[in-house]
Formats: C-alpha cells, sequence, structure tokens
C-alpha cells in the first residue's frame, strides 16, 4: 500500500517526532497503563524501526505518558501530543481524565496508539483511507497501526 498524505496544513517530519537516534525512550505518571502498554506494542509490529523503550537511569526520557483534567466539552482533546523542541527536552502523551474515563479499553486504546503516531512523526489522514491516524476515534475504534499507516511510518522512517 502507498502513503497516505496528511490532511491539509499538516506534514509528516522526523523533526516533529520524539525520536531520538532511532528510539523513543518513554516515561510515565499515568492511570491509563492498558492503554499505554496497547500502543507501545502496536507500534512495535514485525519491521517497526523505531525502537519504544523504557526510560532507565542512563538515558534521557524523550516521551512521558501523563494525565491532565481537560473538560468534557465537544472541543476538548481526548488525549494529546505535546512537542517541545526544546533542546534534551521531553515531549508529552497526555490522557484528557475527563474525556477517558468509563470509556471502552478499545477507545482508549484507540486514543493511546493514534498520540503515539503522532510521536513518531506521523499526522492526521483524511476519512478516504482507513487509519488510525484519523483526525477522530472511529466507531468502533481502530486500535492499530492500519496498512496506511505502516505505508508512511515506513516512508518517514526508511
Amino acid at each position: 500500500m502507498a502513503p497516505a498524505p496528511c490532511i491539509s496544513g499538516e506534514r509528516e517530519r522526523r523533526s516533529e517526532s520524539s525520536v531520538d537516534d532511532g528510539e523513543i525512550r518513554w516515561t510515565d505518571k499515568t492511570r491509563y497503563d492498558g492503554p499505554r502498554e496497547h500502543a507501545l506494542k502496536a507500534w512495535q509490529y514485525s519491521g517497526a524501526k523505531i525502537k519504544l523503550r523504557p526510560d532507565s537511569a542512563s538515558t534521557v526520557s524523550d516521551l512521558e505518558f501523563r494525565d491532565y483534567k481537560g473538560g468534557t466539552a465537544d472541543r476538548a482533546a481526548v488525549a494529546q501530543y505535546v512537542r517541545d523542541s526544546g533542546t534534551a527536552a521531553t515531549d508529552y502523551i497526555r490522557f484528557n481524565r475527563d474525556k477517558m474515563s468509563g470509556r471502552s479499553r478499545a477507545f482508549t486504546n484507540s486514543a493511546a496508539a493514534h498520540e503515539l503516531g503522532h510521536a513518531l512523526g506521523l499526522c492526521h489522514k483524511s476519512g478516504r483511507v482507513l487509519s488510525l491516524m484519523w483526525t477522530d476515534i472511529a466507531s468502533p475504534p481502530i486500535t492499530s497501526p492500519q496498512a496506511v499507516d505502516k505505508a508512511n511510518y515506513n516512508a518517514l522512517w526508511r
């Protein structure tokens, strides 16, 4: 399958990812361990080039999973990837507890895997292709990278 274009105004860039030297070292301060674990496993499929490893005492954390209270308004995000462009800075995947609470495991897994896709440098895709990287969570939720997501990942990280 061929990679799909980003929605208007977005681009896929290595420089917008949390990847450092072919890996993302992560840490967590979240109550959503299940969705975090699911996302990490989903993006470590056979052939994945970027290694996702827990942070250690001798490494610098590239990405931190964290919770926040973001409200339940229609425009409030379920989760978000926050990039910090500073030198040796930590990026964040933030889970909105107000929107994640009480949701199905498939829904929370989808949100976590989608945001990890952004940490890997991927952009949003249009509804014309079946993608984890849609702007909204599908019904039923897509919980792992689809063929087009893997094609975009492979094109970015070849």
